[in-house]
């Protein structure tokens, strides 16, 4: 039994139990339009700790842990209902999904995508996947963009490491900050890549997966050369022919990382 089921049987319960009438009502109690509740029930949009924390304030005898794995009993024997107080706050409505899978969310007036996010711990097993890099479903997280529109391509999260792109200044690129990219196909590798443009690209080959400035491209040879913003020596341009490269990604937007006080 998935997770899926058992939040629909859950729901099922709590609407037994004169929490709400209908489905409609009781995603408005928890705080949800009734498409973005729909979407979560039909597993179109992951099944958030903020979804299942707002069932358990409706009564704490929800078992979350049953919802997750199955084990154990799905009401608890102990416990009740807590006061029933609607949520005001506005939730992401799902707008739609490309075809490879990056979802697009809307809140207010601002649209959101959500991709899969390649942790730094994970680039090297990224490099050394298949061909077609996927990530791996069950492991990888995902992270969420604001972005001006709904995009088709082949979109990733990745998480900078290392101090090579870092200069200090709010232009460059701190370990810690996540980046969104696009995949340039092979196919336009031939023509000039307009890296004017999209000035920093993620670079795959070999086993490596670098976040660089790109900075030249010799069409008739076959070449890009790459740019470390940090001066350190340590850090000299290098040259790559194209044969050599598995993937080019450009990056879209820059998510600088969290600073606790």
């Amino acid at each position: 039994m998935g997770k899926q089921e058992n939040i629909r049987k859950v729901v099922a319960w709590c609407i037994s139990q004169g929490y709400a009438s209908s489905q409609r009502e009781l995603a408005e109690l928890l705080g949800y339009k009734e498409s973005s509740f729909s979407q979560i029930l039909n597993g179109h949009v992951p099944l958030s700790e903020k979804f299942l924390n707002r069932l358990n304030r409706l009564d704490n005898r929800i078992n979350i842990d049953w919802i997750k794995t199955g084990y154990g009993k799905m009401i608890a024997t102990t416990g009740g209902k807590h006061e029933v107080v609607p949520y005001e706050d506005e939730e992401m409505e799902y707008v739609t999904e490309n075809t490879t899978g990056a979802r697009f969310y809307r809140k207010g007036d601002k649209l959101y995508m959500t991709v899969k996010h390649v942790p730094y711990a994970a680039f090297g097993q990224f490099a050394n996947m298949a061909d077609n890099l996927e990530p791996l479903n069950d492991e990888w997280g995902e992270e969420t963009y604001e972005v001006d529109h709904v995009a088709h391509g082949h979109y990733l999260s990745f998480e900078v490491k290392g101090d090579s792109m870092d200069t200090g200044s709010r232009q460059s690129f701190e370990a810690g900050d996540k980046i969104l990219v696009r995949e340039l196909s092979r196919i336009h590798w031939q023509s000039h890549i307009r890296f004017n443009d999209s000035p920093f690209w993620v670079v795959v080959f070999g086993s490596s997966v670098l976040l660089k400035q790109m900075i030249a491209q010799d069409l008739e040879k076959g070449i890009l050369t790459f740019h470390s913003l940090n001066p350190s020596p340590e850090y000299a341009d290098f040259s790559l022919c194209q044969d050599e490269i598995r993937c080019l990604y450009y990056v879209i937007k820059k998510k600088p990382k969290e600073v606790v006080f």
